[in-house]
């Protein structure tokens, strides 16, 4: 059966923009994939203490910046204060963490597409959502739903979505593809579902291919698993490597 017309459909996102090259989920790592024509970003956004918005992955800042503790416990004006490139190379010192604002500016400026991930913090999921919402319907386009989805771990968060904001599609993230995703689609109202490589065997393409639900795989950095996923039924590939597939644009054979 398979998904019929995919929100995504040049067959790659670029995983936190151009990370095998450029320190994740920065700027400047959504120049490089813009320059490199690769048309949908996938990005994670969290909360800080004084409730504004910041692009990072983890829950504390020790990995990718110069400081430490937690993200949701420190406040917008010191963390923008760190380094958020030195980790990846001293070339990239001075690199800054953006806040969504930031983001979305230059996204938009782009012309490129986006995979808004909720890293929520447990017990204060609305308040994201809400959050991001409210920055969405100031700076994202009135006529962008198409040129955006929402995703996340969080059924919680994918729910305050669909009403803060419901023309714009949602992707629930799993480990792995459930015995039937289009009962899983049905009951949490999304359309595209995004599972880890590790966990996707021929057993799961084969319920990809049942399925008419989008469906993503992450994290592909080897380009003929990538061409092996595309052929077995899945729609979309993250990658960290935007130069994976050739023109970054799958075309089935």
């Amino acid at each position: 059966m398979t998904a019929s017309s995919p929100l995504v459909q040049t067959g790659l996102l670029a995983h936190r923009g151009a990370s095998l090259l450029r320190p994740e989920n920065t700027l400047e790592s959504i120049a490089v994939t813009a320059e490199m024509g690769v048309l949908w970003i996938e990005t994670d956004v969290r909360t800080t203490r004084d409730k504004k918005l910041v692009m990072v992955h983890d829950s504390t800042l020790d990995r990718t910046t110069s400081g430490s503790g937690y993200v949701a416990q420190t406040d917008l004006a010191e963390i923008q204060k760190l380094d958020a490139g030195s980790w990846m190379g001293p070339e990239f010192a001075g690199m800054k963490v953006p806040t969504m604002k930031a983001f979305l500016t230059d996204i938009c400026a782009l012309g490129l597409s986006l995979q808004l991930e909720f890293k929520e913090d447990k017990g204060r999921e609305e308040e994201l959502v809400d959050l991001v919402c409210d920055e969405l319907e100031e700076y994202w386009p009135a006529d962008g739903p198409s040129k955006l989805f929402f995703s996340g771990f969080s059924e919680r968060c994918l729910r305050r979505a669909s009403v803060r904001m419901p023309n714009v599609q949602r992707a629930l993230a799993l480990t792995c593809v459930p015995r039937d995703p289009d009962r899983l689609a049905e009951e949490t109202g999304v359309t595209i579902m995004h599972v880890q490589d590790d966990f996707t065997d021929e057993a799961a393409l084969e319920a990809i291919r049942a399925s008419s639900v989008e469906f993503g795989v992450a994290t592909v950095n080897d380009p003929q698993r990538a061409r092996d996923l595309l052929d077995g039924g899945v729609q979309q590939v993250l990658t960290d490597d935007p130069q994976l597939l050739s023109n970054n644009r799958y075309v089935a054979a």
